[in-house]
């Protein structure tokens, strides 16, 4: 029976390195696209159910549920989980890296929460935002234990542009009055993303699964969601709602969010946070235009302003693939 691909211990590979960085580009667009697929279908659980945490906690305790069924099937990902106990009891993974799936907890219960008051393209250019401007400096400082790269001004640009496309092709849909707290709170969990993805390298780089490396993102993120929900329903805020009238693809979120969690893992220690961070903007913006384009109801928001944003994004995409590509040494 194949296994999982084993990835090399110590294999991180650096933007100017020898390694091609097509892959993890082409990578992070689809992880983008899930994204943005898996707002839509929370965000619509949650508008039918009325529970935000609820339905976080739904989406993340079905993919941790996938994800235990693969860890008690495949010897090859018990062994990477092994090998993070291993790497926790010899000091070279500390506990604190791995609790990205807090992170992830939080933006899915934000996501819950704030896509059906201020809607997906609103909740997209927040969460960018903060993903965007955080990835640098997450870069810059290597924060949660991310290798230090320097922020030239190609990167800068690069992050400027990537913003103006989102600006451009979410405007049109931008108007009447703005909801502070959930922008707001959209902000800070797209700049969480940024820190959740670093940490994730090193927790990789322990497991050398990608699965393990999952498995306990979702582990950390549904037991913060059950502590959530159970201090909300003792409080009298969260009252369990039936999810008859949830269509049936609402119910697949927590399984994009294995994939996109389990592609960023690999693909920001091919391409760094920032570098990762502009392709699966590109997949975000540009899937979350198609969704609106098959939608009856909503296929008529898709300008040729908002199409322009979108070739803007793309740009910065390319820009920040090119800055990834590998530079011959001189002989």
């Amino acid at each position: 029976m194949p296994t999982e691909p084993r990835a090399r211990e110590g294999s991180t590979v650096h933007p100017g390195g020898g390694a091609s960085t097509t892959a993890p580009v082409l990578g992070a667009v689809v992880a983008g696209a899930l994204m943005a697929t898996q707002s839509r279908m929370n965000g619509e659980m949650s508008r039918i159910t009325g529970q935000p945490i609820q339905t976080a906690l739904y989406s993340f305790g079905s993919g941790l549920l996938v994800l235990t069924v693969l860890v008690l099937v495949l010897p090859s990902v018990r062994r990477g989980v092994a090998d993070i106990g291993r790497a926790w009891r010899d000091g070279s993974l500390a506990v604190r890296h791995s609790l990205g799936g807090l992170i992830g907890a939080l933006f899915v219960a934000v996501q819950a929460f704030a896509v059906p008051v201020i809607g997906v393209a609103l909740f997209t250019v927040a969460s960018i935002a903060g993903q965007t401007g955080n990835a640098l400096a997450v870069d810059r400082l290597g924060i949660a234990g991310a290798p230090r790269r320097p922020v030239h001004l190609s990167r800068v640009l690069a992050a400027g542009l990537a913003l103006a496309g989102v600006a451009v092709a979410m405007a049109p849909r931008i108007g009447g009055e703005l909801a502070l707290v959930p922008v707001l709170l959209a902000i800070l969990v797209g700049g969480g993303q940024a820190v959740q993805q670093a940490t994730n390298v090193k927790v990789n780089a322990a497991s050398r699964r990608l699965i393990a490396t999952t498995w306990l993102n979702f582990l950390t993120g549904t037991a913060l969601l059950a502590l959530l929900a159970l201090g909300a329903w003792a409080l009298g805020d969260l009252a369990w709602t039936s999810l008859a009238g949830v269509p049936w693809w609402a119910f697949l979120g927590g399984l994009l969010g294995i994939g996109f969690i389990a592609i960023a893992a690999w693909a920001v220690n091919q391409l760094g946070v920032f570098t990762y961070t502009l392709p699966m903007l590109t997949g975000f913006l540009g899937t979350a235009v198609l969704l609106d384009l098959l939608h009856p109801q909503a296929r008529e928001s898709v300008t040729p302003l908002v199409l322009l944003g979108v070739v803007i994004t793309f740009a910065s995409a390319v820009l920040a693939a090119m800055l990834a590509r590998p530079r011959r040494r001189p002989a």
